[in-house]
C-alpha cells in the first residue's frame, strides 16, 4: 500500500515526537518477563496491584461499602509533580503505525499517592489493558511540543492483566457490600400485636449476621427492646422483652454465639417518637441491634465509669446536704422548744402564785 507524502510526514512527526519526548522524560515501567498483577482478596476488601520498579505500584482497590478506586503510589521514591496529568495508550515499539491515544486528563495531587481515580475515570484504561495495550500516565502528554527531565511517565504493562483482573472481579462480587459503620447500629421495628419477625426484619438482621460472622473485631452484639406507651408499664416491659428475645433468638439461629449477645428491654422508657400519634408509636416499637468492637466497648466502659462516678458524687453531695438540713431542722426545733413566746410568758406570769414567792 502506497502512502501519500502528507500521511508519511504526519506519521513520521508523531513517531519522532514520541521517541524524542520519551528520551527526555523519566519513564518507569516493568519489563515483560516480570510483569505481574497480584490479587489480594478478603471479605471486606479486594485489590489488584502492579509493581513498577523504582517508582512503586499501581493499585485497583475496593472496600466494603465503598466504590472501586485506582491509585498510583510512589512510596516516596519518585516525586510525581502535582498538576494536570494525562493518561494515554502506549503502543508497542514494533507498531510504528500507532500513536498514543488520550484516555483522560486528571488532577495529580503530588505526594506518595499522586494519582487517585474513581471507577468511571479508569474504565477506558481497563478496557485498553484488557485488550493487551499498555497504558501510560504522564505529567505531560507525549504529543506535547517539548519535554524535559522533569516529566514523569509511569507505564502499566498489559501483560497478565486480564487474568488478574478476572480474579479481582470475582473477589469484588463476593465482597461484603457494607462497612462496619453501615451495620453497627440497626433498628428493627415491629407492629402492634406482632407475633414475630417479618421478612423485612430478617433481611436487615441477615446483614448484621453476615458482617458479624466475617469480622473477628466484632466482640459483642447489644440487643435492646423498646415499646410505645399503649399498655401499663408492666405490659410495655413485657412487650419490649418479647421483641428483643425474637431478635436475639434469630441471631443465634443464624450462627452468632449466644455468649456474644446481650439482650435487654426497657418498655417505654426511651422514646424516639411522639406517643400521642400512630406514627410516633410505630417509631417507638423497635429493637436496636448494636455491634461492639474493642474501641466502642472501651468508650462505653469509660462513659459507664464516668456516669458511676458522677452518680456517686451526686449521692454523696445529696447525703451531705440532707445531713446539714437534718441538723439545721433539729437545731431549729431545739431552739423553738427553749425559746418562749410572749403569750407563753404572759400565761406563765398570770399563773404564778405571788404569795408563794413572798
Amino acid at each position: 500500500m502506497l502512502l501519500s507524502f502528507g500521511v508519511l510526514r504526519s506519521l513520521c512527526i508523531g513517531i519522532c515526537l514520541l521517541l524524542v519526548n520519551a528520551a527526555n522524560a523519566q519513564i518507569y515501567s516493568v519489563d515483560l518477563t516480570h510483569s505481574e498483577w497480584k490479587v489480594s482478596a478478603g471479605p471486606f476488601a479486594c485489590s489488584l496491584s502492579h509493581s513498577i520498579p523504582v517508582f512503586g505500584k499501581a493499585v485497583f482497590s475496593r472496600k466494603a461499602g465503598g466504590g472501586e478506586t485506582f491509585y498510583m503510589e510512589s512510596l516516596g521514591k519518585v516525586n510525581f509533580p502535582a498538576g494536570m496529568a494525562v493518561m494515554e495508550t502506549l503502543p508497542p515499539p514494533w507498531r510504528n503505525d500507532l500513536v498514543p491515544v488520550p484516555l483522560g486528563l486528571f488532577n495529580a495531587i503530588g505526594g506518595d499517592q499522586p494519582i487517585i481515580l474513581n471507577a468511571t475515570e479508569v474504565a477506558p484504561m481497563v478496557a485498553q489493558l484488557k485488550l493487551g495495550v499498555n497504558v501510560m500516565t504522564s505529567s505531560q502528554a507525549v504529543a506535547s511540543a517539548s519535554s524535559g527531565a522533569a516529566v514523569i511517565r509511569v507505564v502499566l504493562s498489559a501483560k497478565n492483566f486480564s487474568a488478574g483482573y478476572t480474579i479481582y472481579q470475582k473477589c469484588i462480587a463476593d465482597i461484603i457490600p457494607y462497612s462496619f459503620a453501615q451495620v453497627a447500629r440497626t433498628s428493627i421495628n415491629y407492629a402492634e400485636k406482632a407475633e414475630g419477625l417479618t421478612a423485612a426484619n430478617k433481611a436487615d438482621l441477615n446483614k448484621v449476621v453476615r458482617y458479624t460472622k466475617a469480622d473477628p473485631k466484632v466482640i459483642g452484639v447489644l440487643v435492646d427492646g423498646h415499646s410505645d406507651n399503649s399498655g401499663t408499664p408492666e405490659e410495655n416491659e413485657a412487650i419490649s422483652k418479647q421483641a428483643a428475645e425474637w431478635v436475639a433468638a434469630y441471631l443465634t439461629e443464624k450462627g452468632i454465639a449466644a455468649d456474644k449477645i446481650t439482650t435487654r428491654w426497657h418498655g417505654d422508657n426511651f422514646v424516639i417518637g411522639n406517643n400521642k400519634n400512630a406514627a410516633g408509636k410505630a417509631k417507638n416499637r423497635r429493637v436496636t441491634v448494636r455491634l461492639e468492637d474493642e474501641a466502642i466497648r472501651k468508650d462505653f466502659m469509660k462513659k459507664a465509669e464516668e456516669k458511676r462516678e458522677a452518680d456517686e458524687k451526686a449521692a454523696a453531695e445529696k447525703a451531705i446536704a440532707d445531713a446539714k438540713n437534718a441538723e439545721a431542722s433539729a437545731s431549729a426545733s431545739s431552739s423553738s422548744k427553749t425559746k418562749m413566746t410572749p403569750e407563753e410568758i404572759s400565761r406563765m406570769v398570770e399563773g404564778y402564785d405571788l404569795t408563794k414567792a413572798r
